[in-house]
Protein backbone atom coordinates (compact mmCIF):
# COMPACT_ATOMS: atom_id res chain seq x y z
CA UNK A 1 0.00 0.00 0.00
CA UNK A 2 1.11 3.36 -0.58
CA UNK A 3 0.36 5.43 2.31
CA UNK A 4 2.04 8.31 3.56
CA UNK A 5 2.38 10.18 6.82
CA UNK A 6 1.97 13.95 5.94
CA UNK A 7 2.16 15.22 2.32
CA UNK A 8 5.97 16.61 2.58
CA UNK A 9 6.90 12.83 2.54
CA UNK A 10 4.95 12.28 -1.15
CA UNK A 11 6.99 15.48 -2.34
CA UNK A 12 9.84 13.98 -1.42
CA UNK A 13 8.89 10.76 -2.83
CA UNK A 14 7.96 12.59 -6.76
CA UNK A 15 11.38 14.06 -6.20
CA UNK A 16 13.00 10.87 -5.07
CA UNK A 17 11.68 9.36 -8.36
CA UNK A 18 11.98 12.55 -10.93
CA UNK A 19 8.48 12.25 -11.25
CA UNK A 20 7.41 14.95 -14.11
CA UNK A 21 6.29 18.38 -12.21
CA UNK A 22 2.77 18.59 -12.87
CA UNK A 23 2.07 15.24 -11.73
CA UNK A 24 4.05 15.70 -8.89
CA UNK A 25 1.74 18.69 -8.01
CA UNK A 26 -1.53 16.13 -8.89
CA UNK A 27 -0.51 13.82 -6.06
CA UNK A 28 0.21 16.07 -3.47
CA UNK A 29 -2.64 18.81 -4.65
CA UNK A 30 -5.26 15.77 -4.63
CA UNK A 31 -4.16 13.43 -1.72
CA UNK A 32 -6.80 12.62 0.74
CA UNK A 33 -6.19 11.87 4.70
CA UNK A 34 -6.89 8.20 5.34
CA UNK A 35 -7.07 5.55 8.28
CA UNK A 36 -5.58 2.53 7.97
CA UNK A 37 -6.72 -0.06 10.40
CA UNK A 38 -4.53 -2.50 11.94
CA UNK A 39 -6.02 -5.94 12.79
CA UNK A 40 -5.35 -7.58 16.41
CA UNK A 41 -5.27 -11.35 16.92
CA UNK A 42 -8.73 -12.81 16.86
CA UNK A 43 -10.29 -13.08 19.76
CA UNK A 44 -14.03 -14.29 21.30
CA UNK A 45 -16.31 -12.11 19.66
CA UNK A 46 -18.55 -11.95 23.25
CA UNK A 47 -14.83 -10.51 24.79
CA UNK A 48 -15.39 -7.76 22.81
CA UNK A 49 -17.20 -4.32 23.68
CA UNK A 50 -20.30 -3.24 22.16
CA UNK A 51 -19.20 -1.22 19.03
CA UNK A 52 -15.70 -1.74 19.01
CA UNK A 53 -14.19 -1.77 15.32
CA UNK A 54 -13.90 -5.22 14.10
CA UNK A 55 -13.82 -7.70 10.92
CA UNK A 56 -16.45 -10.70 11.51
CA UNK A 57 -17.73 -11.84 14.74
CA UNK A 58 -21.60 -10.46 15.19
CA UNK A 59 -22.40 -7.03 14.52
CA UNK A 60 -23.62 -4.72 17.20
CA UNK A 61 -26.68 -2.84 15.46
CA UNK A 62 -29.31 -0.16 17.01
CA UNK A 63 -33.05 -1.86 17.60
CA UNK A 64 -34.12 0.60 14.58
CA UNK A 65 -31.99 -0.98 11.59
CA UNK A 66 -33.10 -4.75 10.66
CA UNK A 67 -30.00 -7.28 9.10
CA UNK A 68 -29.35 -6.60 5.42
CA UNK A 69 -30.51 -8.94 2.98
CA UNK A 70 -29.81 -10.28 -0.44
CA UNK A 71 -32.88 -10.02 -2.98
CA UNK A 72 -34.13 -12.85 -4.71
CA UNK A 73 -32.53 -13.48 -7.84
CA UNK A 74 -33.81 -12.47 -10.89
CA UNK A 75 -33.53 -15.51 -12.68
CA UNK A 76 -33.56 -18.53 -10.17
CA UNK A 77 -34.87 -21.41 -12.42
CA UNK A 78 -31.98 -20.34 -14.91
CA UNK A 79 -29.39 -20.12 -12.16
CA UNK A 80 -30.65 -23.68 -10.11
CA UNK A 81 -30.01 -25.21 -14.14
CA UNK A 82 -26.49 -23.82 -14.72
CA UNK A 83 -25.65 -24.91 -10.93
CA UNK A 84 -27.01 -28.11 -11.31
CA UNK A 85 -25.38 -28.69 -14.88
CA UNK A 86 -21.64 -27.45 -13.20
CA UNK A 87 -22.23 -30.13 -10.88
CA UNK A 88 -22.99 -33.06 -13.74
CA UNK A 89 -19.80 -31.91 -15.15
CA UNK A 90 -17.63 -31.29 -12.33
CA UNK A 91 -16.60 -33.99 -9.34
CA UNK A 92 -20.54 -34.07 -7.82
CA UNK A 93 -19.34 -34.83 -4.37
CA UNK A 94 -22.05 -35.50 -2.21
CA UNK A 95 -21.43 -32.84 0.31
CA UNK A 96 -20.93 -30.08 -2.85
CA UNK A 97 -24.32 -31.70 -3.86
CA UNK A 98 -25.97 -30.61 -0.47
CA UNK A 99 -24.46 -27.70 -0.29
CA UNK A 100 -25.65 -26.72 -4.09
CA UNK A 101 -29.28 -27.55 -3.19
CA UNK A 102 -29.00 -25.70 -0.31
CA UNK A 103 -27.77 -22.84 -2.38
CA UNK A 104 -30.37 -23.48 -5.07
CA UNK A 105 -32.98 -23.27 -2.28
CA UNK A 106 -32.96 -20.21 -1.46
CA UNK A 107 -32.10 -18.28 -5.32
CA UNK A 108 -36.27 -17.31 -5.37
CA UNK A 109 -36.19 -15.49 -1.72
CA UNK A 110 -34.73 -12.47 0.21
CA UNK A 111 -31.99 -14.03 2.04
CA UNK A 112 -29.81 -12.65 4.75
CA UNK A 113 -26.28 -11.32 4.05
CA UNK A 114 -23.31 -12.19 6.10
CA UNK A 115 -22.04 -9.66 8.74
CA UNK A 116 -18.44 -8.34 7.22
CA UNK A 117 -16.88 -5.57 9.28
CA UNK A 118 -17.95 -2.88 11.47
CA UNK A 119 -16.29 0.45 11.92
CA UNK A 120 -17.34 2.87 14.81
CA UNK A 121 -16.80 6.49 12.94
CA UNK A 122 -17.46 8.07 15.96
CA UNK A 123 -13.89 6.87 17.61
CA UNK A 124 -12.59 7.34 13.92
CA UNK A 125 -13.00 11.05 13.62
CA UNK A 126 -10.82 11.62 16.41
CA UNK A 127 -7.61 10.41 14.58
CA UNK A 128 -5.56 13.22 11.78
CA UNK A 129 -6.24 10.52 9.21
CA UNK A 130 -9.96 10.85 8.93
CA UNK A 131 -11.67 11.30 6.18
CA UNK A 132 -13.67 14.70 6.50
CA UNK A 133 -16.05 13.45 3.60
CA UNK A 134 -17.14 10.74 6.12
CA UNK A 135 -19.66 11.07 9.31
CA UNK A 136 -17.91 11.93 12.10
CA UNK A 137 -20.31 10.37 14.19
CA UNK A 138 -22.39 7.05 14.54
CA UNK A 139 -21.10 2.99 13.28
CA UNK A 140 -20.33 1.64 9.90
CA UNK A 141 -21.54 -1.78 8.99
CA UNK A 142 -20.35 -3.90 6.32
CA UNK A 143 -22.45 -7.10 5.01
CA UNK A 144 -22.23 -9.52 1.79
CA UNK A 145 -24.03 -12.30 -0.21
CA UNK A 146 -22.55 -15.20 1.26
CA UNK A 147 -23.79 -17.43 -1.71
CA UNK A 148 -22.34 -15.02 -4.55
CA UNK A 149 -19.50 -17.29 -5.28
CA UNK A 150 -21.90 -20.25 -6.10
CA UNK A 151 -23.67 -18.79 -8.45
CA UNK A 152 -21.40 -15.72 -10.06
CA UNK A 153 -23.92 -13.69 -10.32
CA UNK A 154 -23.18 -9.46 -8.96
CA UNK A 155 -26.06 -7.80 -7.58
CA UNK A 156 -26.47 -4.06 -8.85
CA UNK A 157 -24.46 -3.35 -5.48
CA UNK A 158 -21.87 -6.05 -6.54
CA UNK A 159 -23.13 -8.26 -3.66
CA UNK A 160 -22.57 -5.99 -0.65
CA UNK A 161 -24.57 -3.67 1.79
CA UNK A 162 -23.08 -0.85 3.51
CA UNK A 163 -25.41 0.67 6.50
CA UNK A 164 -24.84 3.95 8.74
CA UNK A 165 -26.44 4.69 11.28
CA UNK A 166 -25.37 7.26 14.65
CA UNK A 167 -28.56 5.89 16.68
CA UNK A 168 -27.93 4.69 20.15
CA UNK A 169 -28.59 1.02 22.04
CA UNK A 170 -26.23 -0.57 20.36
CA UNK A 171 -27.12 -4.37 20.93
CA UNK A 172 -25.12 -7.49 19.36
CA UNK A 173 -27.27 -9.19 17.33
CA UNK A 174 -27.15 -13.07 16.39
CA UNK A 175 -26.52 -14.14 12.76
CA UNK A 176 -29.29 -15.51 11.26
CA UNK A 177 -30.18 -19.18 11.17
CA UNK A 178 -29.94 -19.20 7.29
CA UNK A 179 -25.98 -17.76 7.67
CA UNK A 180 -25.38 -20.21 9.95
CA UNK A 181 -26.71 -23.46 7.93
CA UNK A 182 -25.00 -21.87 4.93
CA UNK A 183 -21.29 -21.90 6.83
CA UNK A 184 -22.08 -25.72 8.25
CA UNK A 185 -22.76 -26.97 4.71
CA UNK A 186 -19.82 -25.66 3.75
CA UNK A 187 -20.92 -22.88 1.23
CA UNK A 188 -17.99 -20.78 2.29
CA UNK A 189 -15.53 -23.91 2.00
CA UNK A 190 -16.66 -25.67 -1.21
CA UNK A 191 -19.15 -27.58 0.09
CA UNK A 192 -16.68 -29.05 2.90
CA UNK A 193 -19.33 -29.60 5.66
CA UNK A 194 -18.36 -28.45 9.34
CA UNK A 195 -18.07 -30.94 11.69
CA UNK A 196 -18.80 -28.13 15.10
CA UNK A 197 -21.86 -25.38 14.75
CA UNK A 198 -21.34 -21.77 14.21
CA UNK A 199 -21.55 -20.99 17.93
CA UNK A 200 -18.36 -22.86 18.79
CA UNK A 201 -15.91 -20.57 17.08
CA UNK A 202 -17.42 -17.04 16.87
CA UNK A 203 -14.47 -14.64 17.03
CA UNK A 204 -13.62 -11.34 15.37
CA UNK A 205 -10.36 -9.40 15.34
CA UNK A 206 -10.64 -5.90 16.60
CA UNK A 207 -9.48 -2.99 14.35
CA UNK A 208 -6.95 -0.34 15.41
CA UNK A 209 -6.09 2.97 13.53
CA UNK A 210 -2.98 4.20 12.03
CA UNK A 211 -3.62 7.83 10.40
CA UNK A 212 -1.14 8.47 6.88
CA UNK A 213 -2.22 10.11 3.56
CA UNK A 214 -3.25 8.00 0.77
CA UNK A 215 -2.38 9.24 -3.12
CA UNK A 216 -5.19 9.19 -6.22
CA UNK A 217 -4.54 6.29 -8.30
CA UNK A 218 -7.19 8.27 -11.04
CA UNK A 219 -4.65 10.50 -12.14
CA UNK A 220 -2.23 8.67 -13.85
CA UNK A 221 -0.83 4.88 -14.61
CA UNK A 222 2.34 5.84 -12.94
CA UNK A 223 0.61 6.73 -10.08
CA UNK A 224 1.15 3.12 -9.22
CA UNK A 225 5.48 3.57 -8.77
CA UNK A 226 7.30 2.55 -5.62
CA UNK A 227 7.24 4.92 -3.48
CA UNK A 228 8.69 2.48 -0.81
CA UNK A 229 11.44 5.18 0.56
CA UNK A 230 8.88 7.12 2.14
CA UNK A 231 5.87 4.59 2.19
CA UNK A 232 4.20 4.15 5.74
CA UNK A 233 5.55 0.60 7.21
CA UNK A 234 2.41 -1.29 8.83
CA UNK A 235 2.71 -4.26 10.85
CA UNK A 236 1.76 -8.02 9.52
CA UNK A 237 -2.07 -7.94 9.53
CA UNK A 238 -2.83 -4.59 7.93
CA UNK A 239 -4.39 -3.40 4.86
CA UNK A 240 -8.20 -2.68 5.86
CA UNK A 241 -8.61 1.29 4.87
CA UNK A 242 -11.25 4.21 5.99
CA UNK A 243 -11.53 6.38 3.41
CA UNK A 244 -9.04 8.34 1.27
CA UNK A 245 -8.22 7.26 -2.00
CA UNK A 246 -8.84 3.57 -2.88
CA UNK A 247 -5.30 1.90 -3.05
CA UNK A 248 -5.71 -0.93 -6.25
CA UNK A 249 -3.77 -4.34 -6.84
CA UNK A 250 -4.90 -4.48 -10.24
CA UNK A 251 -5.50 -1.36 -11.87
CA UNK A 252 -8.08 1.77 -11.84
CA UNK A 253 -11.67 0.15 -10.44
CA UNK A 254 -13.60 3.13 -10.80
CA UNK A 255 -15.05 2.57 -14.29
CA UNK A 256 -15.80 -0.97 -13.13
CA UNK A 257 -18.04 0.46 -10.33
CA UNK A 258 -19.77 2.25 -12.43
CA UNK A 259 -20.49 -0.40 -14.51
CA UNK A 260 -21.62 -2.49 -11.93
CA UNK A 261 -23.97 0.19 -10.26
CA UNK A 262 -26.11 -0.63 -13.41
CA UNK A 263 -26.16 -3.84 -13.99
CA UNK A 264 -23.27 -4.48 -16.62
CA UNK A 265 -20.53 -5.61 -14.46
CA UNK A 266 -19.38 -7.74 -17.65
CA UNK A 267 -19.27 -4.72 -20.35
CA UNK A 268 -16.36 -4.90 -22.37
CA UNK A 269 -16.73 -1.38 -22.09
CA UNK A 270 -15.58 -1.58 -18.54
CA UNK A 271 -12.23 0.66 -19.55
CA UNK A 272 -13.90 2.86 -21.84
CA UNK A 273 -12.97 6.68 -21.40
CA UNK A 274 -17.12 7.49 -20.74
CA UNK A 275 -17.21 4.96 -18.47
CA UNK A 276 -13.94 5.76 -16.46
CA UNK A 277 -15.51 9.67 -16.65
CA UNK A 278 -19.05 8.46 -14.69
CA UNK A 279 -16.81 6.41 -12.18
CA UNK A 280 -14.83 9.66 -10.86
CA UNK A 281 -18.31 10.15 -8.42
CA UNK A 282 -17.71 7.15 -6.27
CA UNK A 283 -15.77 8.11 -3.51
CA UNK A 284 -13.47 5.44 -1.69
CA UNK A 285 -15.17 4.55 1.76
CA UNK A 286 -13.88 1.02 3.04
CA UNK A 287 -11.72 -1.55 1.74
CA UNK A 288 -11.81 -5.09 4.04
CA UNK A 289 -8.64 -7.14 3.29
CA UNK A 290 -8.94 -10.59 2.19
CA UNK A 291 -6.48 -11.69 4.73
CA UNK A 292 -8.29 -11.60 7.58
CA UNK A 293 -10.52 -14.25 9.86
CA UNK A 294 -13.72 -13.95 7.13
CA UNK A 295 -12.14 -17.36 5.75
CA UNK A 296 -15.70 -18.45 8.07
CA UNK A 297 -17.61 -16.99 4.93
CA UNK A 298 -15.11 -16.05 1.96
CA UNK A 299 -12.21 -18.22 1.27
CA UNK A 300 -11.68 -17.41 -1.98
CA UNK A 301 -10.96 -14.36 -1.65
CA UNK A 302 -7.39 -15.56 -1.28
CA UNK A 303 -4.99 -12.41 -1.20
CA UNK A 304 -6.87 -9.96 -2.59
CA UNK A 305 -9.29 -7.71 -0.87
CA UNK A 306 -13.25 -5.52 -1.37
CA UNK A 307 -12.88 -1.88 -2.18
CA UNK A 308 -16.52 -0.16 -1.25
CA UNK A 309 -17.56 2.74 -2.86
CA UNK A 310 -20.57 4.96 -2.18
CA UNK A 311 -21.59 7.75 -4.57
CA UNK A 312 -20.34 11.64 -4.03
CA UNK A 313 -23.88 12.61 -3.88
CA UNK A 314 -25.35 10.24 -1.62
CA UNK A 315 -22.21 10.17 0.79
CA UNK A 316 -22.62 14.31 1.13
CA UNK A 317 -26.57 13.55 2.12
CA UNK A 318 -25.43 10.40 4.12
CA UNK A 319 -27.12 7.78 2.55
CA UNK A 320 -25.01 4.18 1.79
CA UNK A 321 -27.70 2.31 0.91
CA UNK A 322 -26.60 2.43 -3.51
CA UNK A 323 -23.19 1.46 -2.22
CA UNK A 324 -21.00 -0.64 -4.58
CA UNK A 325 -18.19 -3.03 -4.09
CA UNK A 326 -15.99 -4.84 -6.53
CA UNK A 327 -12.72 -6.70 -5.36
CA UNK A 328 -9.10 -7.34 -6.58
CA UNK A 329 -6.76 -9.85 -6.02
CA UNK A 330 -2.75 -10.67 -6.71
Amino acid sequence: MTAFADLLSIKRACDTLGLDAALSRALVNTARPTIWLRHADPVADAALLTGASKVGGEPDLPPGIIWPTRPALADPDGTAKRLRKNLTNGAGADDVVSCVEFVIEHLAYETPMAFLAQVNLSVMAREAGFDPSLPDRGMLWASNDPFADWYGTQSPSGGISLLWSDAGGLERRATPQVVREAWQKGVSDYGSLKSEPWEADVKSEPLFPVSGWSISPRLSQHAYIDLADERFEMKEGGGDQLGGWEEPIQGNMHGEVELISSGKADSELAYAKTVLSAGERWRHVLTINAETYLWRLMPTWGDGAMFIFVDESELEARRFGQAVATSQFT
